[in-house]
């Protein structure tokens, strides 16, 4: 009986050792499984935006339209069915801030969005001192960041740009080599500049002396003025004392409604021809009729391009002016049409990429820097800047006789072209 109850005993414990050998079997396998086997990737149900632009402060009025330009494009995405990623059709969403027209406000806005609303990339803003601001952010974070407004040369030098940063828009040095080298062409050679105390003016400014330079050009005087300068009625004196062949300026926004206004007061275009070196509607239509009549400047876009030459172009250009004026019940001006170029660059480099890697979408986009924009053909440089076919227009403004609207402002008189103008490879540091 005692062997009997012996052999069951050690029965039964065999019996608990494989049980038990049995459970933990099983619980390594499951461990593996869920740590260590590889999983399938994670699918992203939505690609987020950040939209970072001046609702508030001195460039809100630009800030509201480059909002609508970027918003055009995501919506465009969306209804075409999303990005083709590899895992399928996916929409795009965005988070918009306001940076307040202040670089400390953009930089806090610019982390919240990339660190709490996981923003893959951040479009935005057309205040330089925001857009320097950004720059390095962008870098700290390694996040895309499309910039909608004028390069600055000092942060696009190669040791100075992030590598996430990307510009369609062009330099205030191009602006500033536009202005005068086609007032040059014009036969208009003696050149009277005004420039702004800031990164923006003196970029534009040597943009203005390099072109004298390089076609002969006479500069016959040359000021500068803050930012926010409340009369420039002691600077137009001197203008119109110089009688040069045409005056460009630099300022921009209510600096240049005022600069416009107190010339039209004063009869300086009795006397030379104003050029504000750079304008856009939301500016010009604060401007009196009377005051813009006759002006000449220079746009990045225009939405109006009848009598244009190259009528595929502007084919293409009107269909996105309709879907733009169907959307917001105004037509497009350069600030807009610039978010809406780069957000749309954004959203392929990322559907090349098949990624929301920063790395991987500025990779696909180097690797494929040819697009065809509502701008015309256009291709990203090395510089992540962009060589345009029609990188200016040339445009006169219109009294008030010849408008039939609002925004009726201008017509274009003609375009400039090509790599001219924009900074040297070499200058910025990617040429020995």
């Amino acid at each position: 009986m005692a062997e009997r109850r012996e052999v069951k005993h050690v029965a039964k414990r065999y019996l608990i050792a494989i049980v038990v050998a049995i459970l933990v079997v099983i619980a390594a396998v499951a461990c593996y499984y869920v740590y260590y086997q590889p999983r399938p990737p994670v699918v992203a149900k939505e690609i987020k935006i950040g939209l970072l632009f001046s609702y508030s402060g001195v460039m809100a009025d630009v800030g509201k339209t480059q909002r609508d330009g970027a918003l055009l494009a995501i919506n465009e995405i969306n209804e075409a069915g999303g990005l083709n990623m590899p895992w399928g059709k996916t929409k795009v969403t965005y988070v918009s801030a306001d940076d307040e027209t202040n670089a400390d406000v953009a930089t806090r806005r610019f982390w919240e969005l990339v660190e709490k609303d996981k923003v893959c990339a951040v479009v935005g803003s057309c205040f330089a001192p925001v857009v320097i601001s950004l720059n390095e952010q962008s870098k700290k974070a390694k996040v895309v960041y499309g910039e909608a407004a004028a390069g600055l040369i000092p942060i696009m030098k190669k040791d100075a740009r992030s590598p996430y940063i990307l510009v369609p828009m062009a330099y205030s040095y191009s602006i500033g080599y536009a202005a005068a080298a086609y007032s040059i062409e014009q036969g208009w050679k003696r050149i009277y500049f005004l420039s702004r105390s800031d990164t923006w003016g003196r970029d534009m400014q040597n943009g203005v002396l390099a072109a004298i330079k390089d076609l002969g050009g006479e500069l016959v005087g040359l000021d500068e003025a803050p930012v926010g300068a409340p009369d420039f009625t002691s600077y137009l004196l001197k203008v119109k004392q110089a009688k040069p062949d045409v005056f460009i300026f630099a300022q921009f926004a209510a600096d240049q409604i005022n600069v416009l206004k107190q010339a039209h007061a004063m009869g300086l275009k009795e006397v030379t021809r104003v050029f504000p070196a750079w304008i856009t509607n939301a500016v010009a239509v604060g401007v009196p009729p009377e005051a813009l009549e006759g002006v000449y400047a220079l746009h990045y876009f225009y939405w109006n391009l009848t009598g244009f030459p190259d009528q595929e172009y502007v084919k293409q250009a009107s269909a996105y002016v309709e879907n733009y004026i169907k959307a917001w019940g105004y037509p497009p001006d350069s600030y807009a049409t610039a978010a809406y170029i780069v957000t749309k660059e954004i959203l392929r480099g990322i559907e090349l990429a098949g990624s929301t890697d920063a790395d991987k979408i500025i990779a696909a986009l180097e690797s494929n820097p040819q697009f065809m924009s509502v701008k015309g053909p256009g291709k990203w440089r090395i510089a992540h800047d962009v060589e345009w076919k029609y990188g200016f227009f040339v445009v006169q403004g219109k009294g008030p006789a010849e408008r039939k609207g609002l925004y009726d402002l201008f017509k274009v008189i003609g375009y400039y072209t090509g790599e001219r103008g924009l900074p040297s490879l070499k200058e910025l540091g990617y040429q020995s």
